[in-house]
Formats: structure tokens, C-alpha cells, sequence
């Protein structure tokens, strides 16, 4: 076979492994793409800093059966101890978050306080917190879900309970929506 025969070949080799392609306004056979229920979604609160911070990020919820995940992903962090706590009311227009309420755990958890709910945690130091957590009892939506509710991050160990005009370790706070696909 001469280059030329071998050419003409290959290139109808290609061109029939290519019979998928399309191009132009037709759409490509295949089934729709699956759009992802709310419940696969979870929940997600975007952070705002308070308190005069800087840290940025979010915090999402997913339900794995009876357990929720709590994956955290937050930057600007200028402590290494922090605190995250879900609150009653999904508010955080004060500056020191009073206005999320009081701190708030699901009645399926027992035996732990709503400042206990998650453990103290640790930012890298590279000031970043990449973290995921398991809290049994916790939904994302539902009764004992956070949809609606507020959650705010508190730099070191304690927990103040916000009151109005009050400072307080409150760096950050975002209210619960329903998360949505990029896609």
C-alpha cells in the first residue's frame, strides 16, 4: 500500500470514529441530563464576614441518611481555633449576628448542646479551612434541617450568645438556601 492509499485510510478511520459529533444546531443523541432534586443538593450558606473580619466561604449541608455531612470551606481565617455554630433564625444583617438568634440543634440530637454540636476545629496556616464533619441527627432540610437558619463561624473555643450592640467572637455569618448546580 503506497502513502497516499495509507492516508486515505486513516482518514476514514477518523472520520468514523467521529460519527457522534455534531455540530450545527442538531442535538447529539443520549439521553437529558439528570437534574439533581433539592434534596441531593442539600443546603448552603454563603458567609459574610462580621465583626470586622475578612473571612469568606461557605458552609453545606448534605444528608447521607441519617447522618448529615457539614462541609466547610472558608479563607481569610486569622485564628487557628474556630467554632461553628447553627443558629434559630436565618438573619445576618446585624454587625455581631445578633439577629440569627440563639444558637440551635435539632431535636434528633440528644445529649449535646447546640454550641457542641460540631467540635472545635482548626484552620491551616495558610489561614484556609477545608473540613467536613458527620452529625448524626442533623438534616439538611425537614424538621430537624437547617433550611432557613443561619449558621456563624466564631474564632477560638467559646460561644458568645449574640446580644444587640454586644462584641462577641462572631467572625462570620450565612443564612441556609437551597443549594444549585453549575451545570
Amino acid at each position: 500500500m503506497n502513502r497516499r492509499a495509507a492516508a486515505f485510510v486513516l482518514a476514514g478511520v477518523l472520520a468514523a470514529g467521529c460519527s457522534n459529533v455534531h455540530f450545527g444546531s442538531e442535538t447529539p443523541p443520549g439521553p437529558e441530563p439528570k437534574s439533581a432534586k433539592a434534596e441531593e443538593m442539600g443546603q448552603v450558606a454563603v458567609l459574610r464576614p462580621i465583626g470586622g473580619s475578612a473571612v469568606s466561604g461557605k458552609i453545606r449541608v448534605l444528608d447521607r441518611g441519617d447522618v448529615a455531612s457539614v462541609l466547610v470551606s472558608v479563607t481569610n481565617f486569622q485564628t487557628n481555633a474556630y467554632r461553628l455554630v447553627f443558629h434559630e433564625r436565618g438573619n445576618c444583617t446585624s454587625p455581631n449576628g445578633f439577629s440569627a438568634g440563639a444558637p440551635w440543634a435539632p431535636a434528633a440530637v440528644v445529649g449535646k448542646h447546640a454550641e457542641d454540636l460540631l467540635p472545635v476545629q482548626y484552620a491551616n496556616a495558610e489561614s484556609v479551612v477545608e473540613a467536613e464533619s458527620r452529625v448524626r441527627g442533623l438534616h439538611a432540610m425537614g424538621p430537624d434541617g437547617v433550611a432557613g437558619r443561619s449558621v456563624m463561624l466564631y474564632a477560638g473555643p467559646a460561644v458568645t450568645v449574640p446580644r444587640p450592640d454586644v462584641p462577641n467572637a462572631a467572625i462570620a455569618c450565612g443564612v441556609f438556601e437551597t443549594a444549585r448546580s453549575v451545570f
